[in-house]
């Protein structure tokens, strides 16, 4: 049935199956499968590469910077895979991808130094890339109206519960050794490429390499990304001449000489100023959203484990578990989250969406070091149940604002934009952890009277004690400078202060966002309307 549907599958064609044909749901089966595989990889530091404990995380300044760049050339990567996939075959890219990326866990798992798992795991990103925003533009295209809402709800949930997957690494790696760590994509990637092999059928935009908008949309999202990752690292950092900015601004420069020489060509019409093509400060607001929901999730995932490893003392698996009903959750509201995208207006789907995950941020700020876990678990469903139904609506919209036989591109660049959402949230909140929890850290010492000198020196002992995994007994016994004033608590109690400031500044961003998406977006359905009522014809 499968392969009799491949080779009638027309090039081009929308929907790529019946709307009543059951092959749809094994299409959103095989493509959450790939997608779930890709984001459920762990992160280099949870493999292999050995990071030192330190207070407020001031070691991992080094892998943040090697991690950005990488999330530089992902971006660029995300971008090509649409672009090559809407051009030349979705399936084709979708296949090369999801197989190279699994056969690159494979080669992860023979690494016999750090160098070489380091190239193994590049491979692994740099061809997930490739496939990730297909599988996104490869269900655009099997569903239509509100089961198309329904099929991105649905990825919506999986990608989020990839992501909380991804965690599993750590407990793994501390009990099995690193290489079990990477059993789960393994088997989840070679499940993901059957699926689609059998299930996923071939598509490519009409026109061939001559969709010059392609290239367009694509060349505008990698230049606004690179200058927003490079220019928000360049504050948090305090110097413009940091490793991030540089790549970043480098590549965004590439891109835009591209548009500028495109442009200039006598055959070439302006880059995105045609009728059909979307305006750049329109793309650029899609993007920022798409950022923003990236943003958010990635911050409170992270700032959340923090808080019940380092400030609740959690052991680092039940830390992992404690996140579950971020996803989980949803499972008990995903009927009702089903039927309110699809019955509600947009602006409304995708502000309360925001707004949900802004407020939940919010009140997870004012957890305490004592606060019962129970507590936390409304709190987290409610955020999760936001970020899905906000998730879901946006990437709809997002696809429906870009040509309509260009899924390839629009899932990249929507891709592109949530994994520099992504960096920035460790860029951005990482910085506010660090600044925070060092001030508050002082101020307390100070309130005890310690003198500057003191204070790091007791800096300097929680540093020992923590990459040493000493408890405060084993500080006393060893005589420890200061151990008496409860040096450990003390720092627990700063790093809470410091993880709900950072949460205060991630629910100003959702928050923000989502009054901005509200406004626009009923002001669009608003002009949309009065377009109708005066008979013109209606922009998609």
């Amino acid at each position: 049935m499968a392969l009799r549907m491949r080779s009638q599958a027309a090039i081009g064609s929308y929907p790529l199956v019946a709307v009543d044909d059951p092959q749809r749901w094994w299409i959103l089966a095989a493509c959450c499968t790939v997608a779930f595989a890709q984001l459920a990889e762990p992160r280099l530091w949870m493999i292999g590469l050995e990071i030192p404990a330190s207070a407020f995380g001031t070691a991992w300044r080094g892998y943040r910077i090697v991690s950005n760049i990488g999330v530089v050339l992902f971006v660029a990567f995300q971008l090509i895979g649409g672009v090559l996939g809407d051009l030349f075959g979705r399936r084709r890219l979708l296949l090369v991808g999801a197989v190279g990326a699994t056969l690159a866990n494979l080669l992860s798992l023979a690494a016999w130094s750090l160098p070489a798992l380091v190239v193994a795991r590049g491979l692994v990103g740099l061809l997930g890339a490739l496939a990730f925003p297909l599988t996104l533009g490869v269900i655009r295209l099997s569903f239509v109206g509100a089961e198309r809402k329904v099929a991105l709800l649905i990825f919506a949930f999986v990608t989020a519960l990839g992501t909380l997957a991804s965690l599993l690494g750590i407990p793994i790696e501390n009990w099995f050794g690193w290489r079990w760590a990477l059993v789960l994509p393994i088997v989840a990637g070679a499940v993901g490429v059957w699926m689609a092999w059998w299930h996923v059928p071939e598509s490519r935009a009409p026109g061939g390499v001559g969709r010059a908008e392609a290239i367009a949309a694509a060349a505008w999202a990698v230049v606004f990304l690179a200058f927003i990752l490079g220019l928000a690292v360049a504050r948090t950092s305090g110097t413009w001449r940091n490793p991030i900015t540089i790549a970043a601004g480098t590549v965004g420069l590439l891109g835009l000489t591209a548009m500028i020489l495109w442009s200039a060509r006598p055959s070439s019409p302006t880059l995105l100023q045609r009728e059909r093509h979307v305006p750049r400060l329109f793309l650029s607001l899609l993007l920022l959203v798409s950022a923003t929901l990236s943003f958010a999730l990635s911050g409170y995932v992270l700032q959340l484990y923090q808080f019940f490893f380092t400030v609740q003392q959690r052991p680092g698996l039940l830390s992992g578990f404690a996140l579950a009903p971020i996803a989980l959750g949803n499972l008990l509201t995903l009927r009702w989250a089903s039927r309110f995208a699809v019955e509600q207006p947009r602006h409304v789907v995708i502000g309360s969406g925001l707004g949900m995950m802004g407020v939940a941020m919010l009140l997870s700020s004012l957890a305490r070091p004592s606060l019962p876990y129970l507590l936390l678990v409304p709190v987290m469903t409610l955020f999760g149940l936001g970020f899905m139904v906000a998730s879901a609506a946006w990437t709809n919209f997002f696809f429906s604002s870009l040509p309509p036989d260009l899924t390839g591109v629009s899932a990249g660049i929507h891709r592109a934009a949530g994994l520099v959402g992504g960096a920035l949230a460790g860029v951005i909140l990482s910085a506010v952890v660090e600044l925070t929890g060092k001030a508050t850290f002082a101020q307390g010492m100070a309130d005890l009277g310690l003198t500057p000198e003191q204070q790091a020196l007791a800096l300097k002992a929680v540093e020992l004690a923590l990459r040493n995994n000493l408890t405060m007994d084993d500080l006393i016994q060893a005589e420890a400078p200061l151990a008496a004033l409860g040096l450990l608590s003390a720092y627990r109690e700063a790093y809470g202060v410091a993880i709900s400031t950072a949460l205060l500044t991630g629910a100003t961003v959702c928050l923000g966002c989502g009054a901005l998406a509200w406004l626009w977006l009923r002001s669009a359905a608003h002009a949309a309307d009065v377009r109708e009522q005066s008979e013109l014809p209606a922009l998609e």
